[in-house]
């Protein structure tokens, strides 16, 4: 799992290029410039949280971080689907608009299945 606080360096992210390009793309969406999008980030406080392959979900509800996954899961504002089998969720987590976008491989997208039966 990768948790990044900050304006993601793109390059850095231990991700297939197609999503990364995904990501990069949906990040930028709701704004006219990169430029605009990293002044919001500053100002907003936003997240992304990238599950490997590799993640169990039992490890991850053990984790500090799966109150935030949990929220993403249960309240997302949109899900994005992305290339090899991805998925992108985001959700709105403070007044000012930032937000948590959560990224599921597919080999978890049962993730996603169990936390909504769950409710």
């Amino acid at each position: 799992m990768q948790q990044i606080t900050h304006w993601p360096d793109l390059a850095t992210l231990d991700l297939p290029e197609e999503v990364t390009q995904g990501i990069h793309y949906h990040l930028l969406e709701p704004f006219e410039s990169e430029q605009e999008t990293i002044s919001f980030w500053r100002e907003a406080p936003s997240s992304i949280i990238i599950l490997d392959p590799s993640d169990s979900i039992e490890a991850l509800q053990q984790d500090e971080v799966w109150n935030a996954i949990e929220f993403a899961l249960t309240y997302p504002e949109y899900d994005v689907p992305l290339s090899n089998g991805y998925q992108m969720l985001v959700a709105i987590t403070n007044d000012s608009g930032g937000g948590l976008y959560l990224v599921v491989p597919p080999e978890l997208s049962l993730i996603i299945q169990e936390v909504t039966d769950y409710e």
